[in-house]
């Protein structure tokens, strides 16, 4: 069957999806949809179905190179209506920036058209180089202290900060990588992440990330065939992994604030491995009983559509979570406060060890073994 040819429920999603697209994001809007509509009828790059445990269409792992690839079109292009930037690295952006983004984008890419090509020790330990690089000459990027007296205390020597500062860093790329399962869920995070470092920056990345993630949140959502893949969790991570440093270096805003903003994955990661330990199993082997596994379990036994519960799972938890940071800071909260987002850090936390124990309470055993 001749991969161009789209059903009638195919071409209404396409339609929408480019209205929405362009409506919100102009011609960039356009040529995105056009793009990632290709990529979809193409057969390489293809994620297993059912993977994540949580989907059951055949989808392309390309999303992530997409938005990555449209990123750096549109930098150029407004490098070359504004000439600007030229002081602050390549077309902007900061040296070791493009060295660590770019390095582990690629190192996604190779896992996305070719899964398993790399054994996930020798994927940890080429994160772990870049990070040790890119750290080592750009020490702006090192907290020198995060107000908790005993790690400040481990703060104030260099190699140590060093040395947590990579651990972080990587730690935050295995949990983006982790959560990328749900429709909406990494790239919804992603585009409210940017959308606000582009509100509090006049870097021009953060208005453009903003926009890639965005019309690539439309597509994700509502077709359910494009998926960021490695190369998005790793590359989009470190983006933001090195952004969330440098602008809570620069008093932009205060660690609890950007705990709210990217609490989901880390909370997810680190009750994870904990989960796996204390059952005997290995910490870092992959499984399907993550949060958004077990809430998409309950919304796809009442709805009918699987791409719509997919969905919904990744919207509810993402509004649930990176939303509410967006919440507080559009109707007007203090990003540099650390008591008051640490607080609702910590009412998330407590709501998610409620959410993930109810949603789990009717799954079955066979729903949460390792895949």
């Amino acid at each position: 069957m001749n991969r161009l040819l789209l059903s009638e429920k195919e071409l209404a999603k396409l339609f929408v999806m480019t209205i929405l697209s362009v409506t919100l994001f102009g011609l960039p809007g356009l040529f995105g949809m056009m793009l990632m509509q290709w990529i979809t009828r193409q057969s390489y790059a293809v994620d297993q179905v059912d993977k994540h445990g949580i989907g059951e269409a055949q989808a392309s792992r390309l999303g992530g190179a997409v938005i990555i690839g449209c990123s750096v079109v549109l930098l150029l292009v407004d490098f070359a209506a504004n000439g600007s930037g030229l002081g602050n690295g390549p077309l902007g952006v900061h040296l070791f920036a493009w060295l660590a983004c770019l390095s582990c984008a690629f190192l996604g890419l190779l896992e996305d058209i070719q899964n398993d090509s790399l054994k996930p020790r020798s994927r940890l330990l080429f994160k772990a180089l870049v990070f040790l690089v890119t750290i080592g000459f750009w020490p702006d990027l090192m907290p020198s202290a995060l107000g908790v007296p005993g790690l400040d205390m481990l703060l104030a020597y260099p190699l140590v900060a060093w040395l947590m500062t990579v651990i972080f860093c990587v730690g935050f790329l295995n949990a983006t990588n982790m959560a990328d399962g749900a429709n909406g869920l990494m790239p919804g995070i992603f585009f409210i992440a940017f959308l606000v470092f582009s509100l509090e920056s006049d870097a021009a990345i953060y208005s453009i990330l903003a926009t890639t993630t965005g019309f690539f949140l439309i597509f994700n959502v509502i077709s359910g065939r494009l998926f960021l893949g490695d190369a998005g969790s790793y590359g989009l991570g470190t983006v933001a992994a090195l952004s969330g440093l440098i602008l809570y270096s620069t008093d932009t805003f205060s660690v609890s604030f950007l705990a709210v903003l990217f609490g989901y994955p880390c909370i997810e990661l680190i009750v994870s491995m904990l989960r796996r330990g204390f059952s005997g199993h290995s910490m870092f082997l992959p499984d399907n009983d993550h949060f958004h596994n077990r809430l998409y379990f309950h919304l796809s036994a009442r709805l009918d559509s699987k791409t719509m519960a997919n969905s919904l799972t990744g919207l509810i938890i993402t509004a649930a979570s990176s939303g509410v940071a967006l919440t507080g800071y559009l109707l007007g909260g203090s990003v540099k406060s650390e008591s008051i987002w640490a607080a609702i850090f910590i009412a998330q936390c407590l709501a998610y060890g409620s959410a993930y124990y109810f949603a789990g309470r009717k799954r079955s055993l066979n729903q949460s073994v390792t895949g």
